[in-house]
């Protein structure tokens, strides 16, 4: 299994834009084969940083997200809505439920 935690700091002006765009991806990216969980969340500190909190099956899987028609939309679409993108890829070997 692959996690992605990826910081994205958008710009004061364009959050309501981004979050919509963000809800957009939801549906589609946890219909993929490979997605166990999808979400995000804003810091509460911070509402213009949204946290992305991603599992995926397999890092091919996570390479196949990104080939998607709906996430190569959302890049192009929000690439201008960012300050900055902090994105790091964990790979798990184990995981332990409490």
């Amino acid at each position: 299994m692959v996690a992605l935690i990826a910081h994205v700091s958008i710009k004061p002006e364009c959050v309501a834009e981004f979050f919509e765009l963000a809800n957009g991806m939801l549906a589609p990216s946890r219909e993929e084969d490979a997605c166990i969980a999808y979400d995000f969340f804003c810091k509460p500190e911070n509402p213009s940083t949204l946290v992305f909190v991603e599992e995926w099956a397999d890092r091919d899987g996570l390479e196949a997200h990104f080939q998607t028609p709906h996430f190569q939309e959302f890049s192009k679409k929000t690439g201008a809505l960012t300050n900055k993108v902090d994105i790091s890829i964990y790979h798990v070997d184990h995981t332990e439920k409490l």
